[in-house]
């Protein structure tokens, strides 16, 4: 799939480049999540380990046409931003829609127009797909959210939705 279809504009587009992930990317996708200080998964744990946990998600990621990541990468080829879309079947719209579960941006790289250009190749991706609309979930304390990044770009928040969570694991 092509994915960086996108015309290029504003600020960091001569210098970064969106594409798919790819295994060698595990180190750098790691990074740019435990930089962050957002999870707890990447607490107390070495940089090789949390390489390591990312490498064996694009092995799995590799084997199925489900799903999509996509990195950031700037000039000296270092990865500066992340997403993921999935393809799921939603019986209730009879067809397919996209879930965009992660979408980071390096605090370094914002205001480059990076995130806008990841969601724009997502929403693509999943046009690509044959996919009937596209969801995410956004914290609303992260800045994404305080500053209307997702309403700024004609997302809309639905107020009457509650999220639920069962942890599976402990993360």
């Amino acid at each position: 799939m092509k994915t960086d279809l996108l015309a290029a504009s504003g600020p960091g587009t001569a210098t970064h480049h969106i594409r798919p992930a790819q295994l060698a990317d595990a180190a750098g996708i790691s990074a740019l999540l435990q930089n962050m200080g957002w999870f707890a998964a990447y607490e107390g744990r070495s940089a090789a380990q949390n390489a390591e946990a990312v490498q064996a998600l694009l092995q799995a990621q590799a084997q199925t046409d489900r799903s999509l990541l996509l990195v950031a990468q700037d000039a000296q080829q270092r990865i500066v931003g992340y997403c993921a879309v999935h393809w799921l079947p939603a019986a209730i719209i009879q067809g397919w829609e996209a879930y965009l579960s992660e979408l980071f941006v390096a605090d370094a790289a914002r205001g480059l127009g990076l995130g806008s250009r990841l969601l724009d190749t997502a929403v693509q991706a999943a046009r690509q797909q044959g996919c009937a609309r596209i969801w995410l979930v956004n914290n609303r304390q992260r800045s994404s959210y305080e500053r209307g990044f997702y309403a700024k770009l004609g997302w809309s928040e639905q107020s009457q939705m509650a999220r639920f969570v069962l942890p599976l694991t402990s993360i």
